[in-house]
């Protein structure tokens, strides 16, 4: 079939390239806005379950070093605390459902450390587990 003139296939590869482009930018800028909306809350999270683990290990490591009732009540609390560890994960799967993959979840993790640390002792800090 013959097109009824050069502008009409003009028209049509400029469609097809606008088209092609779009396709290829929109889901870094759609991720990336994904990122930057939720980025306040995932970091609240991230810290929430953080402290969570954290408080979870201590608590088991005294509940084994020193078997009582009152380090096995302070275990059962610091169990509970891993509700925070649920709610992050929840959120993470809902972000992984908007388009983000693992690698924009853990810059995320990495930007959320960063903003709350001063100086790199803070980040060394946050990332190591202490008994």
């Amino acid at each position: 079939m013959r097109w009824p003139s050069w502008r009409a296939s003009a028209l049509l590869l400029t469609g097809a390239v606008l088209g092609a482009t779009g396709a290829w930018l929109t889901p870094p800028i759609w991720r990336e806005i994904v990122m930057r909306t939720h980025e306040t809350s995932y970091a609240a999270l991230v810290f929430r379950c953080d402290n969570a683990m954290r408080e979870h290990l201590i608590a088991k490591q005294i509940a084994i070093a020193t078997p009582s009732e009152h380090t096995a009540d302070g275990l059962r609390r610091a169990e509970i605390g891993l509700f925070d560890c649920q709610d992050y994960d929840i959120y993470q799967k809902r972000l992984m459902q908007l388009g983000l993959t693992e690698n924009e979840l853990s810059l995320m993790r990495l930007r959320a450390i960063e903003a709350r640390a001063d100086t790199l002792h803070e980040v060394v800090a946050t990332h190591e587990i202490r008994y």
